[in-house]
């Protein structure tokens, strides 16, 4: 069992993450952890050579230049690794004690390449569908699985050998499902232990979270495209497919346009919705999209007319939440308050209204 952990800037949480990967109940003897340290400047990497040091064997460091994200790093120790399953873990995060023998016991009885285990947020959001019951040799369907696009699993190293399987390198967003998902797609089974919390995802107000940034459209957008290129090339059309498409088009398409959208410069907008559009037109068909609730309908319209002050006009009708603790007084509006604040419901509707009716 090799377990993968990419290392930067993260010295305060890293102990804890490596006590609970050489804690577990399969054994240490049964684990060799592979850690990369992507040019941390905390001490990070210090603290990881004295652990080598401690574990010969055990605990394998790799430091190289920080390369901005980590699917480099996590490609670096796939090659490196000589487990038969393969597990990745972040340095702010850490394990339940029973995870990893429960993960390879799911593996083992079910003839396995892929298994999911529950994962459990601390102050933050955790997927919940895919972990609602066990799945013992299922799908990409059966274990819903697309709805969790995470590395935190477990994956038979074999296959992903098999298949070449590496992450998207310098993304700093979705860049693990190019792994996960050809990984789901090409599994001979995909279980699902869901009685037990194997993984703990944790918020950490001093540790950077790429999952809370605004990504750089034109590489996100392409890696998007990437994927859904792998999800057509193995599902036909189809209700089946369209299933799978619903996640990527419910979040990482119409999930770029909530009220951080308005806040982006002009160029970077038209832009969001220029390749979201190029999307919706290559991959989206319209029996899906006429499943959608009126509002993600008419936001898809927009994206596919290219109407960028109306779909911004939009997005600010969404109201965000209070602040906390609350606001100062008020100051002078800024260049983009200034050029929101025209942006009423009535006037929005008005707007779209003459655009539509011209056909735009």
């Amino acid at each position: 069992m090799s377990v993968i952990v990419p290392v930067y800037n993260a010295v305060d949480h890293l102990p804890q993450c490596l006590r609970s990967i050489a804690g577990q109940s399969i054994g240490f003897e049964h684990i060799e952890i592979i850690t990369v340290d992507d040019g941390s400047t905390d001490g990070g990497g210090e603290l990881l050579d004295a652990w080598a040091e401690r574990h010969p064997g055990r605990v394998r460091v790799v430091h190289q230049e920080n390369s901005g994200a980590p699917g480099g790093p996590r490609n670096r120790a796939v090659r490196m690794a000589r487990g038969e399953f393969l597990f990745f873990a972040d340095p702010d995060d850490y394990l339940g004690t029973e995870a990893l023998e429960r993960l390879v016991a799911a593996a083992e009885r079910n003839d396995s390449d892929v298994v999911l285990g529950k994962i459990k947020g601390v102050g933050r959001k955790a997927p919940v569908t895919p972990f609602r019951e066990n799945v013992d040799g299922g799908d990409i369907f059966t274990s819903k699985g697309v709805w969790s696009l995470t590395a935190h699993k477990l994956f038979r190293r074999s296959l992903v050998e098999e298949h070449g399987l590496r992450f998207a390198e310098g993304l700093r967003l979705a860049e693990e499902q190019m792994f996960v998902v050809p990984a789901y797609l090409h599994a001979r089974s995909i279980s699902v232990v869901s009685d037990y919390d194997c993984y703990y995802l944790v918020r950490r107000d001093d540790f950077p979270h790429l999952t809370q940034e605004v990504p750089d459209p034109a590489p996100f957008y392409a890696n998007v495209r990437d994927v859904l290129t792998v999800v057509a090339s193995h599902v036909p059309p189809g209700a089946r497919r369209d299933k799978l498409l619903y996640r990527w088009l419910t979040l990482e398409i119409l999930g770029r346009f909530d009220g951080r959208f308005a806040d982006l410069p002009e160029e970077v907008r038209a832009l969001h919705v220029k390749l979201a559009g190029d999307l919706l037109s290559a991959f989206m068909p319209q029996t899906l999209v006429d499943q959608l609730p009126p509002l993600s309908r008419l936001r898809c319209l927009l994206i596919s007319q290219g109407l960028v002050e109306e779909l911004t006009a939009l997005t600010t009708l969404v109201p965000r939440p209070e602040p906390k603790p609350p606001a100062p007084p008020a100051r002078p509006a800024s260049a983009p308050s200034r050029r929101l604040a025209r942006y009423t419901p009535a006037r929005v509707l008005k707007a779209l209204g003459r655009r539509l009716r011209r056909g735009r």
